[in-house]
Protein backbone atom coordinates (compact mmCIF):
# COMPACT_ATOMS: atom_id res chain seq x y z
CA UNK A 1 0.00 0.00 0.00
CA UNK A 2 2.92 2.31 0.03
CA UNK A 3 3.46 3.15 -3.80
CA UNK A 4 0.89 5.83 -5.45
CA UNK A 5 -0.90 3.65 -6.93
CA UNK A 6 -2.03 1.54 -4.77
CA UNK A 7 -5.93 1.43 -4.27
CA UNK A 8 -8.06 2.50 -1.25
CA UNK A 9 -7.94 -0.47 1.42
CA UNK A 10 -5.89 -1.38 4.07
CA UNK A 11 -2.18 -3.05 3.93
CA UNK A 12 0.12 -5.09 5.96
CA UNK A 13 2.96 -3.61 7.08
CA UNK A 14 5.31 -6.20 7.67
CA UNK A 15 7.98 -5.81 10.07
CA UNK A 16 11.58 -8.21 9.47
CA UNK A 17 14.96 -8.28 9.84
CA UNK A 18 15.37 -6.10 13.12
CA UNK A 19 18.95 -4.60 13.35
CA UNK A 20 20.73 -3.90 16.81
CA UNK A 21 22.94 -4.66 20.01
CA UNK A 22 22.80 -7.98 21.54
CA UNK A 23 20.09 -9.17 19.47
CA UNK A 24 21.33 -12.43 19.15
CA UNK A 25 20.31 -12.75 23.04
CA UNK A 26 16.31 -12.27 21.55
CA UNK A 27 14.12 -14.90 20.57
CA UNK A 28 12.22 -12.00 17.66
CA UNK A 29 8.41 -12.09 17.25
CA UNK A 30 7.40 -10.02 14.58
CA UNK A 31 3.99 -8.36 14.28
CA UNK A 32 2.19 -6.86 10.85
CA UNK A 33 0.69 -3.24 11.60
CA UNK A 34 -1.87 -1.53 9.07
CA UNK A 35 -1.41 0.79 6.02
CA UNK A 36 -5.05 2.41 5.26
CA UNK A 37 -5.33 4.11 1.80
CA UNK A 38 -8.51 6.50 1.99
CA UNK A 39 -9.87 8.00 -0.88
CA UNK A 40 -8.45 11.07 -2.58
CA UNK A 41 -10.85 14.09 -3.26
CA UNK A 42 -11.85 14.57 -6.62
CA UNK A 43 -13.94 17.77 -7.88
CA UNK A 44 -16.30 17.34 -11.27
CA UNK A 45 -17.50 20.30 -12.40
CA UNK A 46 -20.31 20.93 -15.65
CA UNK A 47 -18.72 23.27 -18.04
CA UNK A 48 -20.96 26.24 -18.43
CA UNK A 49 -23.38 26.19 -22.56
CA UNK A 50 -25.34 28.74 -24.19
CA UNK A 51 -28.25 27.94 -26.41
CA UNK A 52 -30.81 30.17 -28.37
CA UNK A 53 -34.27 30.12 -27.09
CA UNK A 54 -36.17 27.33 -29.05
CA UNK A 55 -33.04 25.06 -29.56
CA UNK A 56 -32.32 21.78 -27.63
CA UNK A 57 -29.27 21.33 -26.27
CA UNK A 58 -27.97 17.65 -25.93
CA UNK A 59 -25.18 16.90 -24.12
CA UNK A 60 -22.77 14.14 -24.82
CA UNK A 61 -21.22 13.63 -21.18
CA UNK A 62 -18.10 15.33 -21.55
CA UNK A 63 -18.63 18.83 -20.85
CA UNK A 64 -16.98 18.89 -17.64
CA UNK A 65 -14.01 19.04 -15.79
CA UNK A 66 -12.59 16.92 -13.58
CA UNK A 67 -9.78 18.11 -10.89
CA UNK A 68 -7.53 15.76 -8.19
CA UNK A 69 -7.04 13.06 -10.65
CA UNK A 70 -3.89 10.74 -10.33
CA UNK A 71 -1.76 9.09 -13.55
CA UNK A 72 -3.46 6.50 -14.50
CA UNK A 73 -6.70 7.45 -13.28
CA UNK A 74 -9.48 9.08 -15.76
CA UNK A 75 -13.41 10.04 -15.93
CA UNK A 76 -14.80 9.36 -19.24
CA UNK A 77 -18.00 10.87 -19.02
CA UNK A 78 -20.43 12.25 -16.47
CA UNK A 79 -23.91 12.76 -16.40
CA UNK A 80 -25.43 16.09 -17.48
CA UNK A 81 -29.10 17.10 -17.25
CA UNK A 82 -30.28 20.96 -16.92
CA UNK A 83 -34.03 22.11 -17.06
CA UNK A 84 -32.88 24.48 -19.87
CA UNK A 85 -32.02 22.22 -22.22
CA UNK A 86 -35.70 21.61 -23.86
CA UNK A 87 -36.79 23.52 -26.69
CA UNK A 88 -39.56 25.26 -25.16
CA UNK A 89 -37.28 26.46 -21.95
CA UNK A 90 -37.82 30.50 -21.54
CA UNK A 91 -34.27 32.61 -21.75
CA UNK A 92 -32.65 32.47 -18.14
CA UNK A 93 -30.07 30.67 -16.87
CA UNK A 94 -30.23 27.35 -15.53
CA UNK A 95 -28.35 24.46 -13.66
CA UNK A 96 -26.36 21.92 -15.77
CA UNK A 97 -26.15 19.06 -12.51
CA UNK A 98 -23.41 16.41 -13.21
CA UNK A 99 -23.86 12.87 -11.68
CA UNK A 100 -22.87 9.32 -12.47
CA UNK A 101 -19.26 9.62 -13.48
CA UNK A 102 -18.03 7.05 -15.33
CA UNK A 103 -13.89 5.85 -15.90
CA UNK A 104 -11.19 4.29 -14.69
CA UNK A 105 -9.77 4.01 -10.81
CA UNK A 106 -13.04 5.88 -9.67
CA UNK A 107 -13.50 3.81 -6.61
CA UNK A 108 -10.49 5.44 -5.11
CA UNK A 109 -12.11 8.62 -5.21
CA UNK A 110 -14.66 10.90 -3.07
CA UNK A 111 -16.02 12.50 -5.94
CA UNK A 112 -17.86 16.18 -5.45
CA UNK A 113 -20.19 17.28 -7.82
CA UNK A 114 -20.57 21.36 -8.46
CA UNK A 115 -23.45 22.56 -11.59
CA UNK A 116 -22.54 24.38 -14.08
CA UNK A 117 -24.76 27.10 -15.82
CA UNK A 118 -26.43 26.67 -18.98
CA UNK A 119 -27.48 30.21 -20.18
CA UNK A 120 -30.51 30.55 -22.59
CA UNK A 121 -30.83 33.39 -25.00
CA UNK A 122 -33.13 35.54 -27.26
CA UNK A 123 -33.50 34.20 -30.86
CA UNK A 124 -33.21 36.95 -32.86
CA UNK A 125 -35.50 37.35 -35.52
CA UNK A 126 -35.41 38.69 -39.39
CA UNK A 127 -36.86 41.84 -40.73
CA UNK A 128 -38.90 40.47 -43.37
CA UNK A 129 -38.76 37.43 -45.88
CA UNK A 130 -36.10 37.81 -48.14
CA UNK A 131 -33.27 36.02 -47.73
CA UNK A 132 -31.03 39.56 -47.76
CA UNK A 133 -33.12 40.91 -44.66
CA UNK A 134 -31.17 42.10 -41.73
CA UNK A 135 -31.81 40.51 -38.75
CA UNK A 136 -33.84 42.44 -36.22
CA UNK A 137 -32.54 41.89 -32.42
CA UNK A 138 -34.93 41.99 -29.31
CA UNK A 139 -34.20 42.71 -25.80
CA UNK A 140 -35.73 40.27 -23.27
CA UNK A 141 -36.73 40.43 -20.29
CA UNK A 142 -36.75 37.34 -18.04
CA UNK A 143 -38.40 37.96 -14.54
CA UNK A 144 -38.18 34.60 -12.50
CA UNK A 145 -39.28 33.14 -16.48
CA UNK A 146 -41.91 35.41 -16.96
CA UNK A 147 -40.51 36.53 -20.69
CA UNK A 148 -41.26 40.19 -22.24
CA UNK A 149 -38.92 41.27 -25.28
CA UNK A 150 -39.17 43.99 -27.22
CA UNK A 151 -37.15 44.71 -31.20
CA UNK A 152 -34.38 46.83 -30.63
CA UNK A 153 -32.96 49.67 -33.46
CA UNK A 154 -29.64 48.40 -35.29
CA UNK A 155 -28.14 51.06 -32.41
CA UNK A 156 -29.60 48.61 -30.13
CA UNK A 157 -32.00 51.02 -29.27
CA UNK A 158 -35.48 49.78 -28.10
CA UNK A 159 -37.92 50.72 -30.89
CA UNK A 160 -40.88 50.41 -28.61
CA UNK A 161 -41.52 50.30 -24.29
CA UNK A 162 -40.22 47.51 -22.80
CA UNK A 163 -42.77 46.27 -19.64
CA UNK A 164 -41.45 43.00 -17.69
CA UNK A 165 -43.34 42.36 -15.22
CA UNK A 166 -43.18 39.60 -12.33
CA UNK A 167 -45.43 36.82 -13.05
CA UNK A 168 -48.13 37.85 -10.73
CA UNK A 169 -48.18 41.31 -12.01
CA UNK A 170 -47.24 42.60 -8.42
CA UNK A 171 -43.89 44.17 -10.04
CA UNK A 172 -42.56 45.50 -13.16
CA UNK A 173 -39.48 46.87 -14.96
CA UNK A 174 -40.04 49.57 -17.73
CA UNK A 175 -37.56 50.53 -20.40
CA UNK A 176 -38.76 53.09 -22.43
CA UNK A 177 -38.31 53.47 -26.20
CA UNK A 178 -35.05 54.78 -27.49
CA UNK A 179 -33.17 52.70 -24.07
CA UNK A 180 -29.73 51.53 -25.23
CA UNK A 181 -29.41 47.55 -24.13
CA UNK A 182 -27.67 47.17 -20.93
CA UNK A 183 -23.40 47.49 -21.52
CA UNK A 184 -21.21 45.86 -19.53
CA UNK A 185 -17.78 47.46 -19.82
CA UNK A 186 -17.78 47.62 -23.97
CA UNK A 187 -20.36 44.76 -24.53
CA UNK A 188 -23.88 44.61 -25.13
CA UNK A 189 -25.93 42.23 -23.12
CA UNK A 190 -29.75 41.44 -24.73
CA UNK A 191 -31.19 39.41 -21.95
CA UNK A 192 -32.29 40.84 -18.33
CA UNK A 193 -32.50 38.47 -15.46
CA UNK A 194 -34.49 39.36 -12.29
CA UNK A 195 -34.64 36.62 -9.45
CA UNK A 196 -36.09 37.05 -6.21
CA UNK A 197 -33.49 36.30 -3.75
CA UNK A 198 -34.58 33.69 -1.01
CA UNK A 199 -32.03 35.23 1.70
CA UNK A 200 -31.60 38.74 1.71
CA UNK A 201 -28.93 41.00 3.05
CA UNK A 202 -29.26 42.02 6.48
CA UNK A 203 -31.15 45.22 6.57
CA UNK A 204 -30.26 47.72 8.96
CA UNK A 205 -31.40 47.58 12.87
CA UNK A 206 -35.29 47.98 13.23
CA UNK A 207 -35.77 47.63 9.71
CA UNK A 208 -37.18 44.40 8.09
CA UNK A 209 -36.82 43.44 3.71
CA UNK A 210 -40.23 42.77 2.15
CA UNK A 211 -38.87 42.23 -0.94
CA UNK A 212 -36.19 41.99 -2.46
CA UNK A 213 -34.28 40.92 -6.12
CA UNK A 214 -31.30 40.13 -8.17
CA UNK A 215 -31.31 41.77 -11.64
CA UNK A 216 -28.54 40.86 -13.91
CA UNK A 217 -25.95 40.93 -16.09
CA UNK A 218 -24.23 42.46 -13.45
CA UNK A 219 -22.16 45.75 -13.55
CA UNK A 220 -24.86 46.55 -16.74
CA UNK A 221 -25.31 50.27 -17.12
CA UNK A 222 -27.59 53.03 -19.01
CA UNK A 223 -27.44 55.86 -20.49
CA UNK A 224 -31.04 56.90 -19.18
CA UNK A 225 -32.94 56.21 -16.57
CA UNK A 226 -35.19 52.69 -16.43
CA UNK A 227 -37.84 52.33 -13.81
CA UNK A 228 -38.40 49.54 -11.70
CA UNK A 229 -41.36 49.04 -9.76
CA UNK A 230 -41.92 47.20 -6.45
CA UNK A 231 -45.24 46.43 -4.78
CA UNK A 232 -46.38 45.19 -1.06
CA UNK A 233 -49.41 43.20 -0.42
CA UNK A 234 -49.12 44.30 3.38
CA UNK A 235 -47.22 46.15 5.29
CA UNK A 236 -46.42 44.87 9.08
CA UNK A 237 -48.68 46.62 11.75
CA UNK A 238 -45.50 48.52 13.39
CA UNK A 239 -44.41 49.63 9.97
CA UNK A 240 -43.58 53.67 10.25
CA UNK A 241 -41.57 53.94 6.99
CA UNK A 242 -41.31 52.16 3.62
CA UNK A 243 -38.95 53.17 1.13
CA UNK A 244 -36.67 51.20 -1.80
CA UNK A 245 -33.01 50.83 -1.62
CA UNK A 246 -30.09 49.19 -3.26
CA UNK A 247 -27.37 46.80 -1.89
CA UNK A 248 -24.00 48.15 -2.04
CA UNK A 249 -21.67 44.85 -1.58
CA UNK A 250 -18.62 46.34 -1.77
CA UNK A 251 -19.76 48.53 1.54
CA UNK A 252 -22.19 45.47 2.40
CA UNK A 253 -25.00 48.02 3.36
CA UNK A 254 -28.11 49.01 1.73
CA UNK A 255 -28.83 52.75 0.46
CA UNK A 256 -32.13 54.39 -0.09
CA UNK A 257 -33.73 55.57 -2.91
CA UNK A 258 -35.47 58.28 -4.27
CA UNK A 259 -39.14 56.74 -5.34
CA UNK A 260 -42.30 57.75 -5.57
CA UNK A 261 -45.64 56.16 -4.24
CA UNK A 262 -48.62 54.46 -6.16
CA UNK A 263 -52.12 53.61 -6.11
CA UNK A 264 -52.88 50.00 -5.50
CA UNK A 265 -52.76 48.08 -9.02
CA UNK A 266 -55.21 45.32 -8.41
CA UNK A 267 -52.77 43.09 -7.07
CA UNK A 268 -50.38 45.18 -4.45
CA UNK A 269 -51.61 47.22 -1.81
CA UNK A 270 -48.77 50.09 -2.24
CA UNK A 271 -46.52 50.33 -5.31
CA UNK A 272 -42.98 52.75 -5.25
CA UNK A 273 -41.50 53.36 -8.74
CA UNK A 274 -37.81 54.51 -8.47
CA UNK A 275 -35.10 54.93 -11.27
CA UNK A 276 -32.16 52.86 -12.15
CA UNK A 277 -28.92 53.29 -13.86
CA UNK A 278 -27.62 49.88 -13.09
CA UNK A 279 -28.63 47.06 -11.85
CA UNK A 280 -28.10 45.47 -8.52
CA UNK A 281 -30.15 44.08 -5.79
CA UNK A 282 -32.97 46.12 -5.24
CA UNK A 283 -35.76 45.75 -2.54
CA UNK A 284 -38.35 47.48 -0.08
CA UNK A 285 -37.33 48.10 2.92
CA UNK A 286 -39.81 48.64 6.35
CA UNK A 287 -38.61 50.63 9.22
CA UNK A 288 -40.60 48.73 11.95
CA UNK A 289 -41.20 50.59 15.43
CA UNK A 290 -39.04 49.78 18.20
CA UNK A 291 -40.41 46.64 20.26
CA UNK A 292 -41.98 47.41 23.17
CA UNK A 293 -39.36 47.01 26.15
CA UNK A 294 -39.35 43.58 27.62
CA UNK A 295 -41.59 43.27 30.94
CA UNK A 296 -39.86 43.56 33.88
CA UNK A 297 -39.58 39.83 36.26
CA UNK A 298 -41.86 39.48 38.85
CA UNK A 299 -41.17 41.71 42.17
CA UNK A 300 -42.39 40.78 45.32
CA UNK A 301 -42.69 43.26 48.06
CA UNK A 302 -44.76 43.43 51.87
CA UNK A 303 -46.72 45.64 53.47
CA UNK A 304 -48.83 45.78 56.82
CA UNK A 305 -46.88 43.61 58.84
CA UNK A 306 -49.26 42.74 62.26
CA UNK A 307 -47.77 40.63 65.01
CA UNK A 308 -50.24 39.82 67.52
CA UNK A 309 -49.15 38.08 70.66
CA UNK A 310 -51.17 35.88 72.70
CA UNK A 311 -52.20 37.60 76.72
CA UNK A 312 -53.33 34.48 78.80
CA UNK A 313 -53.92 36.12 82.28
CA UNK A 314 -54.00 33.62 85.31
CA UNK A 315 -57.16 33.59 87.81
CA UNK A 316 -59.18 36.23 86.65
CA UNK A 317 -60.31 38.79 87.69
CA UNK A 318 -57.86 38.48 90.21
CA UNK A 319 -54.68 38.19 87.94
CA UNK A 320 -51.66 37.06 89.80
CA UNK A 321 -49.58 35.70 86.73
CA UNK A 322 -49.75 37.34 82.76
CA UNK A 323 -48.20 35.61 80.28
CA UNK A 324 -47.31 37.36 77.10
CA UNK A 325 -46.48 35.57 73.59
CA UNK A 326 -46.87 32.12 74.08
CA UNK A 327 -48.35 32.01 70.57
CA UNK A 328 -48.19 34.57 68.65
CA UNK A 329 -50.44 34.72 64.84
CA UNK A 330 -48.23 37.01 62.19
CA UNK A 331 -49.48 38.37 58.65
CA UNK A 332 -48.73 40.54 55.88
CA UNK A 333 -49.38 41.45 52.83
CA UNK A 334 -47.81 40.30 49.65
CA UNK A 335 -48.14 41.82 46.21
CA UNK A 336 -45.91 41.89 42.95
CA UNK A 337 -44.97 44.84 41.75
CA UNK A 338 -42.98 43.53 38.88
CA UNK A 339 -44.34 42.90 35.04
CA UNK A 340 -44.72 39.32 34.96
CA UNK A 341 -46.27 36.88 36.98
CA UNK A 342 -44.52 35.13 39.40
CA UNK A 343 -44.57 32.33 41.87
CA UNK A 344 -42.48 33.32 45.59
CA UNK A 345 -41.52 31.82 48.92
CA UNK A 346 -42.76 33.91 51.36
CA UNK A 347 -39.85 33.27 54.67
CA UNK A 348 -40.74 34.17 58.26
CA UNK A 349 -37.74 34.83 60.19
CA UNK A 350 -36.85 35.38 63.81
CA UNK A 351 -33.75 36.73 64.48
CA UNK A 352 -32.64 36.44 61.25
CA UNK A 353 -33.67 32.95 61.03
CA UNK A 354 -36.12 31.39 58.67
CA UNK A 355 -38.60 29.38 60.70
CA UNK A 356 -41.69 28.83 58.19
CA UNK A 357 -42.63 29.61 54.70
CA UNK A 358 -45.62 29.77 52.53
CA UNK A 359 -45.51 30.01 48.81
CA UNK A 360 -47.71 32.28 46.52
CA UNK A 361 -48.02 33.17 42.87
CA UNK A 362 -49.35 36.08 41.81
CA UNK A 363 -49.84 38.20 38.63
CA UNK A 364 -49.17 41.58 37.64
CA UNK A 365 -50.14 44.04 41.00
CA UNK A 366 -51.72 41.10 42.51
CA UNK A 367 -51.43 40.71 46.53
CA UNK A 368 -52.30 38.39 48.78
CA UNK A 369 -52.33 38.18 52.75
CA UNK A 370 -50.01 35.44 53.86
CA UNK A 371 -50.38 34.52 57.79
CA UNK A 372 -47.65 32.38 60.42
CA UNK A 373 -48.96 31.56 63.43
CA UNK A 374 -46.42 30.48 66.23
CA UNK A 375 -46.79 28.12 69.56
CA UNK A 376 -44.95 27.38 72.30
CA UNK A 377 -42.74 30.43 72.17
CA UNK A 378 -39.76 30.54 74.28
CA UNK A 379 -39.15 33.57 76.51
CA UNK A 380 -37.48 36.53 75.27
CA UNK A 381 -37.14 39.35 72.52
CA UNK A 382 -37.93 38.51 68.93
CA UNK A 383 -37.55 40.09 65.78
CA UNK A 384 -39.74 39.78 62.70
CA UNK A 385 -38.88 40.04 59.18
CA UNK A 386 -40.89 39.43 56.16
CA UNK A 387 -39.41 40.14 52.57
CA UNK A 388 -38.52 43.59 53.82
CA UNK A 389 -40.96 44.43 55.94
CA UNK A 390 -39.45 43.97 60.11
CA UNK A 391 -41.10 44.08 63.73
CA UNK A 392 -40.98 42.75 66.96
CA UNK A 393 -42.70 41.37 69.89
CA UNK A 394 -41.82 40.15 73.54
CA UNK A 395 -42.55 36.54 74.89
CA UNK A 396 -42.90 37.02 78.84
CA UNK A 397 -44.61 35.96 82.15
CA UNK A 398 -45.43 38.96 84.61
CA UNK A 399 -46.36 38.58 88.03
CA UNK A 400 -47.98 40.56 90.25
CA UNK A 401 -46.35 40.91 93.06
CA UNK A 402 -47.91 44.20 94.50
CA UNK A 403 -51.39 42.24 94.77
CA UNK A 404 -49.17 38.82 96.14
CA UNK A 405 -47.89 41.21 98.52
CA UNK A 406 -51.11 42.92 99.95
CA UNK A 407 -53.04 39.85 100.15
CA UNK A 408 -50.51 38.42 102.27
CA UNK A 409 -50.54 41.14 104.38
CA UNK A 410 -54.18 41.32 104.56
CA UNK A 411 -54.38 37.81 105.85
CA UNK A 412 -51.87 38.49 107.88
CA UNK A 413 -53.55 41.33 109.45
CA UNK A 414 -57.00 39.25 109.74
CA UNK A 415 -55.11 36.23 111.32
CA UNK A 416 -53.20 38.87 113.72
CA UNK A 417 -56.34 40.45 114.33
CA UNK A 418 -58.20 37.32 115.24
CA UNK A 419 -55.05 36.37 117.89
CA UNK A 420 -55.49 39.68 119.09
CA UNK A 421 -59.60 39.73 120.05
CA UNK A 422 -59.03 35.92 121.42
CA UNK A 423 -56.83 37.03 123.76
CA UNK A 424 -58.53 39.89 124.85
CA UNK A 425 -61.60 37.77 125.94
CA UNK A 426 -59.60 35.58 127.75
CA UNK A 427 -58.42 38.60 129.01
CA UNK A 428 -61.69 40.50 130.46
CA UNK A 429 -63.14 36.61 131.22
CA UNK A 430 -60.05 36.40 134.05
CA UNK A 431 -60.41 39.75 135.51
CA UNK A 432 -64.43 39.13 135.96
CA UNK A 433 -63.27 36.07 137.19
CA UNK A 434 -60.65 37.66 139.54
CA UNK A 435 -63.76 40.45 140.80
CA UNK A 436 -65.89 37.81 141.79
CA UNK A 437 -62.75 35.73 143.93
CA UNK A 438 -62.29 39.76 146.21
CA UNK A 439 -66.49 40.43 146.25
CA UNK A 440 -67.30 37.11 148.51
CA UNK A 441 -65.38 37.53 151.14
CA UNK A 442 -66.95 41.01 151.74
CA UNK A 443 -70.39 39.90 151.75
CA UNK A 444 -69.78 37.39 154.48
CA UNK A 445 -68.57 40.27 156.32
CA UNK A 446 -71.30 42.81 156.24
CA UNK A 447 -72.64 43.41 160.12
CA UNK A 448 -75.59 44.95 158.97
CA UNK A 449 -77.05 41.56 157.43
CA UNK A 450 -77.90 43.64 153.97
CA UNK A 451 -77.17 42.04 151.06
CA UNK A 452 -73.73 41.49 150.16
CA UNK A 453 -72.28 44.23 147.27
CA UNK A 454 -70.48 43.00 144.51
CA UNK A 455 -68.08 45.30 142.72
CA UNK A 456 -67.28 44.79 139.00
CA UNK A 457 -64.01 46.10 137.83
CA UNK A 458 -63.68 46.52 134.43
Amino acid sequence: GASADAAVGTYDIVPINAVGTGLDNYDITYVNGTLTVTQKALTITADDQTKVYGDTFTFDGTEFTAVGLETGDSVTSVTLTSDGASADAAVGTYDIVPINAVGTGLDNYDITYVNGTLTVTARTRPAGGGGGCPTIKYLTCDWDENITDEPLYRNNRLAVDLLGPSPDGTHSLLLERGTHAPIVGKETHYLIVIRELEEIPAPPENTTAIVAFNITPVGAVFDTDIFLTLGVDQLPETALNVTMAYYDDVDGVWLPMESEAGEPNGVAELTLTAPLTHFSIYGILVELAPPPPAPTPAHFVASGLSIVPSVEKIWEPVTFVTRTGDNVAITANIANDGGQEGTYTVALKLNGETVDTRTVTLNVEQSQQVSFTLSDVDYGHYEVQIVDETGTFTASRTVNWWLIIGIVVGIGLIIWGVAWAVRRRRARKAEQNEGREIAEPQARLSPSGSPPIYYMFL
